[in-house]
């Protein structure tokens, strides 16, 4: 679904009480705090949603396959979501999956 979509289908269950650029100024932010909130803490736990946190992965050597010349690249931050039981467990009734 793209955010256009999103934007919609929450217009659609709010009603008129706010317009659609009130909705997408809301998500923006809610990503913005999100990122902010991760980068700083590493972690953010959503109840009855899931969480998001930053894993670190750890530097390897590449190899570029055309010119066969070995990089370093060093650790990084991936990020990474865990669905909470309650999340999982919405997905399997509304998909009908055992």
């Amino acid at each position: 679904m793209r955010r256009e979509f999103l934007i919609e289908k929450i217009a659609e269950k709010i009603g008129p009480a706010y317009t659609k650029t009130d909705i997408e100024m809301l998500i923006d932010t809610f990503l913005d705090t999100l990122f902010e909130i991760l980068v700083q803490e590493k972690r953010v736990e959503l109840r009855k949603f899931g969480t998001f946190e930053l894993r670190k992965r750890p530097g390897r050597t590449a190899k570029a396959p055309k010119t066969g010349k070995v990089y370093t690249l060093g650790d990084r931050y991936v990020p990474f979501f865990r669905p909470s039981k309650k999340f999982k467990n919405k997905v399997q009734e509304k998909t009908g999956a055992v």
